[in-house]
């Protein structure tokens, strides 16, 4: 199938077209030349692997969050309590576990838990005991821990204790005086 080969256009014709004569006008100098566009630099490939490491920190945080955001709360039992617990190495710890007026110190693993010794000393438990319970009463029952406890554990002191009538007043009077 043969087409019908295409009229040329005449010369009077392009030179009348403003677009054709702007583009016939236009002259390169004689040292001008094309600029390449520049490749792959070592400047661009670290910037690309800076880039996905910081995405790659951002996903590991983010699933580092809702791991622990999701961990379900551990149910208290007020006779069985872990009093202590401290890490000996990796996956290893040890924690003195009480029932009662008896306490134990165990030795857990990825393998299990085994039994060091029992405690005997009754001053030692009954401290134990104390801590635990006003360590219970000061943290929060619920998932989420209030602002000031969140200040108390970066060890940013906070007020304890109810402000009563002479407290409010000596606010108000120093908030006068600003």
């Amino acid at each position: 199938m043969d087409f019908p080969a295409e009229d040329p256009v005449p010369a009077a014709e392009q030179a009348e077209d403003p677009i054709t004569a702007a583009e016939q006008a236009l002259v390169l100098g004689e040292g001008a030349a094309v600029q390449p566009v520049p490749g792959i630099s070592i400047l661009g490939i670290l910037r690309m692997v800076l880039t996905l490491a910081v995405v790659a920190v951002a996903i590991y945080g983010l699933v580092f969050i809702f791991k622990r955001a999701a961990r379900p709360s551990i149910a208290q039992d007020p006779f069985l309590k872990i009093l202590s617990t401290t890490m000996l190495a990796a996956n290893r710890s040890a924690h003195v576990i009480a029932l009662g007026s008896r306490a134990w110190l165990v030795g857990s693993s990825e393998s299990g838990v085994s039994l060091i010794s029992e405690i005997e000393d009754k001053d030692i438990i009954d401290a134990m005991l104390l801590e635990d319970s006003r360590k219970s009463a000061a943290t929060p029952k619920g998932r989420f821990q209030d602002f000031k406890t969140l200040l108390r554990r970066f060890g940013v002191p906070t007020e304890t204790g109810t402000p009563g009538p002479e407290n409010i007043r000596s606010r108000r009077e120093r908030l006068r005086g600003l």
